[in-house]
């Protein structure tokens, strides 16, 4: 159980920002298109991690949060509030909820390409900008092509037991490491969970930033 009274936990080499995210998530999808400018502003590496949340609330007894009854009609008409206040394109995807398993292993075949970045963003803007299925097999087929990747090849490898296995792997990873919701976003080993808690993720990074450099 984290202790509310410690201070910071950095405990990293200041370079690396993790960001756990799930396509599925529309607050995920906010967040996502702020982290690499916070990133570029303190010089941080910046580490996608897909993951399941479905793997996750299994553990947590926790519920998809925009189908939560009254606490997910809120979330909705926030998400759309949101969205207008920072002009946002944003609409719900059908059918709902978004099965983001095809896409969510996609960023593991793109892992290693320069194009990772581009088909993160592909999918949250063909989910939650265009309300398209990120499921279809023509959604997919389409962001693919769109990247200049072969579709063929990537529908068989996000098919593949080690792709697959992977994923498992990095939503247990993320549970392990007391994930339980997207986005979530790790400086080190301190956690900060929310795209409304960006701010505040900054001015931890900036102070820790500060503080290695008067120490140096």
């Amino acid at each position: 159980m984290m202790d509310p009274q410690a201070g910071p936990n950095f405990s990293g080499d200041g370079t690396v920002l993790d960001f756990y995210f799930e396509f599925s998530s529309p607050y995920a999808y906010f967040a996502s298109l702020n982290v690499e400018a916070l990133c570029a502003r303190h010089g941080l590496e910046l580490a996608w991690k897909p993951i399941m949340l479905g793997g996750i609330f299994k553990h947590t007894g926790a519920k998809p949060l925009l189908g939560d009854g009254m606490r997910g009609e809120y979330a909705t008409m926030d998400c759309q509030r949101w969205a207008r206040r920072h002009g946002i394109p944003f609409q719900l995807p059908s059918p709902f909820p978004v099965n983001s398993l095809k896409a969510a292993r996609g960023v593991l075949y793109f892992w290693d390409r320069s194009c990772l970045a581009a088909y993160i963003h592909a999918c949250f803007d063909a989910c939650w900008a265009e309300g398209r299925d990120l499921f279809e097999e023509g959604t997919m087929a389409d962001i693919v092509a769109g990247l200049g990747e072969e579709v063929e090849e990537f529908s068989a490898a996000i098919a593949a037991p080690e792709i697959k296995q992977r994923l498992i792997a990095e939503t247990e990873t993320a549970r392990l490491r007391g994930v339980f919701g997207a986005p979530t976003f790790f400086y080190g080993d301190e956690m900060v969970w929310g795209n409304d808690r960006m701010g505040l993720l900054e001015e931890l990074i900036a102070e820790d930033l500060q503080s290695r450099s008067v120490g140096g």
